[in-house]
């Protein structure tokens, strides 16, 4: 028997101790370890809550709850699902006891008295289901947490994307209006040293301070663009690790 299986946690309920019985063995005889019985459905809460079943065999008629009011209870607490799966064991052939216990929400129906390789094959074959369904469960949520992860990481991506757009944009700015105003003013004055035209108020020692002030107000503005430069590439190589998998 499979392992997985083999460790499943099984519950019985039902009022008649010899049907316990009879189940119990034989499932034990099948490798089954984990199996707990109860003939009073008042205990049913407590074990439930207590034993946490892979899968519960539930018998239909029973004094002081029947298995009907487990099923609706299951319903109403959310607890019926294809990761617990529920067999129903009744002596009722009715039709309508079958329609109804099914769409309570029971996974199978078996007859009394059971054909115990029934009982054996249908248990397995429900089980089996139900692990295939916890592992989807468990790989669509690792699948989930790893989606969740690489959209905060593209997330930063953009972010740090668009800083580096506004970075380019401020280069641009200054390369086309800062860099520009000292440097015309720079022309401006060499061509009034060349053209010996002076201003009747400004001297020639005056205007060559002018173009000293202009150059280092350039030789500073140049500075700034290169520090926005090495900032910017200091971005793209964070952003975009060589070994990103994004």
């Amino acid at each position: 028997m499979n392992i997985g299986l083999k460790d499943a946690k099984i519950l019985i309920v039902d009022d008649k101790i010899s049907n316990l019985e009879i189940l119990e063995d034989f499932l034990k005889l099948k490798g089954y370890e984990n199996i707990i019985t109860i003939n009073d459905s008042l205990n049913f809460d407590a074990t439930m809550k207590d034993f946490c079943p892979d899968i519960i065999l539930l018998d239909l008629m029973m004094p002081h709850i029947s298995g009907f009011e487990i099923l609706e209870k299951l319903n109403k607490d959310g607890m019926i699902s294809g990761s617990m799966p529920i067999i129903v064991l009744s002596a009722d052939v009715n039709f309508n006891t079958k329609k109804s216990a099914l769409s309570s929400g029971a996974s199978d129906f078996i007859t009394k008295p059971f054909d115990l390789i029934e009982v054996d094959l249908r248990i397995k074959n429900l089980l089996q289901s139900a692990f295939l369904l916890s592992q989807i469960k468990n790989q669509n949520k690792i699948l989930n947490e790893n989606v969740l992860e690489k959209t905060t990481e593209l997330q930063e991506i953009i972010k740090d994307i668009r800083k580096q757009n506004d970075t380019l944009k401020e280069i641009s700015w200054i390369q086309s209006h800062v860099v520009r105003a000292p440097l015309a003013r720079m022309l401006g004055l060499i061509s009034l040293i060349k053209h010996e035209s002076y201003p009747e108020n400004m001297t020639q020692e005056q205007i060559l301070n002018l173009i000293v002030d202009s150059a280092l107000e350039l030789d500073k503005t140049i500075l700034d663009i290169s520090n926005k430069i090495i900032e910017y590439q200091t971005l793209e190589t964070v952003s975009f690790p060589k070994n990103s998998t994004i």
